[in-house]
């Protein structure tokens, strides 16, 4: 794989990254429990002097109300593609006009996943994701397979008689995709880059291109990309 996941506990290297991290309401993803689900927030912003983050308060709004001094938090985050996650625990919350805000010591340490070029996992048949595509001039969606994910592309197993009806370069919508640990149902645009033969007869890979992905779309595609790499550790240790 190309893919490392380590453990930063330089509390100056903490502060980088969490500095990167601060820039324009970069929104996070929050658990309140281990296996619990996640909530939407946003990082308001940093005191590098006293070594405090600032969380705007969980959405949905009821989320918020489970929130107090004590609560430990588990934050989700992408920067530049890459995931980011730490756990710390509110001190205090302070009102503002614009709502709540969580105000948590920085963390002790902080997991970051570092790619060397493109993090992409492979997922196992078992567990793979169904992802409805669309093109100009197709009556109704095709079904494909999702095989291998980034966050900058995808490969999907669909039938050669699909593929055959499209140039490399084609613009696709994809829909649907419903992947692990992520509320939502991703939606976006992509760009047929090459295909090889699969293993499955009248079936080939489709490598795609992801097209215009903005911010949150990252996001959530990290969310999965750790959860697979957990996965994958996890089959090789049994």
């Amino acid at each position: 794989m190309d893919e490392t996941e380590y453990t930063v506990d330089n509390p100056d290297r903490i502060a980088g990254i969490l500095k990167d991290l601060d820039h324009k309401l970069t929104l996070i993803s929050v658990r309140l429990d281990e296996d619990g689900p996640l909530f939407g927030s946003a990082l308001v912003r940093l005191d590098p002097t006293a070594r405090e983050v600032f969380l705007d308060e969980l959405t949905p709004p009821r989320a918020h109300g489970l929130v107090h001094t004590g609560s430990g938090l588990r934050v989700f985050a992408a920067l530049r593609g890459v995931a980011v996650r730490f756990s710390t625990t509110v001190t205090r919350i302070e009102q503002e006009q614009q709502g709540a805000l969580y105000v948590c010591p920085y963390p002790e340490s902080l997991y970051y996943l570092q790619r060397r070029e493109t993090f992409r996992v492979h997922i196992p048949m078992a567990q793979r994701p169904k992802v409805e595509l669309n093109t100009k001039g197709w009556s109704e969606p095709v079904i494909g397979e999702l095989t291998d994910l980034s966050v900058r592309g995808m490969c999907i197993e669909l039938p050669t008689s699909t593929l055959d009806s499209l140039e490399i370069g084609t613009f696709l919508a994809f829909s649907n995709l419903l992947l692990p640990e992520v509320r939502e149902r991703l939606s976006g645009d992509l760009r047929l880059a090459n295909r090889r033969r699969s293993a499955r007869d009248g079936y080939e890979y489709a490598g795609f291109e992801v097209a215009g992905s903005d911010q949150w779309l990252e996001r959530q595609t990290n969310i999965a990309l750790l959860h697979y790499q957990r996965e994958a550790r996890r089959r090789s240790m049994e």
